[in-house]
């Protein structure tokens, strides 16, 4: 529960790998979001978690990268992400707007290599997240998470986000 809502990424380490968009200089770059729990099922649908880029070079364009996630049965702390993988793009969260979908993919394997990821990439197990911090689950809450296991390109990225709502 404490992880539901709206958070903002406020730092990162590696996030580059996960989203060129990132390394963009200020106008440019885009602002990121992750959304977790109902705002989540509302926005990418039930049981899914939900990042956003949005602003910069994007404008008013959010785009939404979904999957599925589940708290892993060995560690309460991690969230295992799960296919189907989506990337649309629609309007920012709140706004109702309708999302367009750009890729679907039904696996890890597909969505990296929809991604040009390498063959070791497309064979590496599913993408784990760690909650290695949780300050609380009011707004301002900072939270940071860590990529443990999974696509080898994005294995040891450190994420810092603040909760907006």
């Amino acid at each position: 529960d404490d992880l539901s809502g709206e958070w903002e990424l406020i730092w990162s380490y590696g996030a580059e790998a996960f989203s060129p968009l990132l390394t963009l200089p200020r106008p440019f770059r885009p602002d990121s979001y992750q959304y977790l729990g109902p705002i989540a099922t509302i926005e990418v649908g039930e049981g899914r978690v939900g990042q956003g880029l949005v602003g910069g070079v994007l404008g008013p364009v959010q785009l939404w990268l979904s999957s599925g996630a589940l708290v892993s049965g060995d560690d309460p702390s991690v969230l295992d992400i799960k296919p189907p993988f989506r990337l649309q793009a629609g309007g920012r969260a709140g706004s109702g707007a309708t999302k367009r979908t750009i890729v679907e993919a039904g696996s890890d394997a597909d969505f990296r290599k929809a991604n040009v990821r390498t063959q070791e990439a497309q064979r590496a197990p599913p993408n784990k997240y760690k909650q290695t911090y949780l300050e609380g689950g009011g707004k301002g809450a900072l939270r940071i998470s860590t990529v443990t296991e999974g696509d080898p390109v994005i294995v040891g990225l450190i994420f810092v986000h603040r909760k907006v709502s």
